[in-house]
């Protein structure tokens, strides 16, 4: 076996998490012919009713010549309603289909939770969410 010069590294070790969870979730939004970031986009949409596409990409962290097309392709596929809100501006929401969608999308959301959550073993969920957020927020500055 090779020497992992890294194996010991907080950072190293949070991203090797990271990105194991998010293909594992990745994998699941596949069987709702889905990617992660539409997932998202969706369950904001869903929880924001009206919302603009620009609130969501604030909120997301999206970039706004990303949002045009990922909401593109949320309409083309019949899962959201766009509803004018001014000369430019749209508020979305999910319609019937959508909502049978983000139903699905929360349900394989809670199939990983339950995978991280037995991962932490005693260590209380509160204490591991304090910290990542810690985490996240220090590094943002």
């Amino acid at each position: 076996m090779k020497a992992d010069p890294f194996k010991n590294n907080l950072g190293y070790n949070l991203r090797r998490a990271s990105t194991a969870g998010m293909s594992r979730l990745a994998g699941q939004f596949a069987a709702l012919d889905l990617r992660p970031t539409e997932a998202s986009v969706l369950l904001v949409i869903e929880a924001n009713p009206g919302i603009r596409q620009s609130e969501v990409g604030r909120m997301l962290d999206i970039r706004s010549a990303n949002m045009a097309p990922l909401i593109g392709r949320l309409d083309d596929r019949g899962l959201i309603e766009r509803e004018p809100v001014d000369g430019r501006s749209h508020g979305l929401s999910v319609n019937a289909s959508g909502a049978e969608t983000v139903a699905a999308i929360k349900t394989e959301i809670e199939s990983h939770e339950a995978l991280i959550r037995n991962a932490l073993g005693d260590l209380p969920e509160e204490v591991f969410m304090a910290v990542m957020k810690r985490i996240w927020k220090q590094l943002e500055e």
